[in-house]
């Protein structure tokens, strides 16, 4: 009976009655690949006969009835496996087609796909970089386009001038009839490249325990001011309290105004 690879097309030649009803699966020796072989179509149906088994009266001792190991296959045909007994066949002298590389494609399409992952990769990672510099280096510039990212700044540890402007004030006092007034004078410095409006001014006395004792809204001295320009303000606080020893001057918040 002669039995074909379905894969590599390598030929065996087995003895009759290898493969019996109704068939059985085997193993190429060459390329591995397993298939059901069906019997061949002109095998008798064999016939169970009862063999009586010898009587076993202890080990055999006679050397002469051992027989010899099987002789070796020969190196350049290869073997045939019919699990679950792996037996060996010889195959035909018939020379087996030529494998072509069928894997080629696959792993050209594998390779396309790496290089295309770590192309999306680079981009992310330049991406994120990109994100990173830019929130961090124009905090300023990001709080006016998205007020809600000064908590994120506040909570990372940076301050965030969300109005745009920083303030620098000074103080004197005066004595009018023997009355304590002082004078607080400001300016306001636009430190950002837009054209902003001015926020109103807070100022607030406290004792020593930073407790706040008397505050007041005062308006800048104009309503808009240029890229890195500068506006100004100026307040009066007459008989300020006795305990009045700190000045607070910041901008107004929501609700304050």
């Amino acid at each position: 009976m002669i039995i074909t690879c379905p894969r590599c097309a390598t030929r065996y030649l087995l003895e009759a009655g290898t493969v019996r009803p109704p068939g059985r699966q085997v193993r190429c020796a060459r390329c591995q690949h397993m298939w059901f072989q069906e019997p061949a179509p002109d095998l008798p149906t064999p016939i169970p006969v009862p063999i009586e088994e010898p009587a076993y009266n202890g080990p055999i001792t006679d050397k002469s009835r051992m027989l010899g190991p099987p002789p070796e296959p020969e190196p350049s045909l290869p073997d045939f496996d019919v699990p679950p007994s792996p037996r060996a066949f010889e195959p035909l002298s018939v020379p087996p087609e030529p494998m072509t590389h069928q894997h080629a494609p696959y792993r050209g399409e594998q390779r396309r796909a790496r290089s295309r992952g770590m192309a999306g990769l680079v981009t992310a990672l330049a991406a994120m970089s990109f994100f990173l510099i830019v929130f961090f280096s124009a905090r300023e510039e990001v709080v006016a386009w998205v007020p809600s990212t000064a908590g994120i700044y506040n909570a990372l540890g940076f301050e965030v001038n969300k109005s745009g402007f920083k303030i620098i004030a000074t103080q004197t006092q005066e004595f009018a009839n023997s009355i304590s007034i002082i004078v607080i004078k400001g300016d306001l410095v636009n430190e950002t490249d837009r054209d902003l409006v001015v926020p109103p001014v807070r100022i607030s006395v406290r004792d020593r325990s930073k407790k706040e004792l008397h505050s007041w809204i005062v308006r800048a001295d104009q309503e808009h001011v240029g890229p890195r320009g500068k506006g100004t303000f100026s307040a009066r606080l007459e008989s300020p309290p006795a305990d009045a020893v700190d000045l607070e001057v910041r901008f107004a918040r929501e609700g304050e105004r």
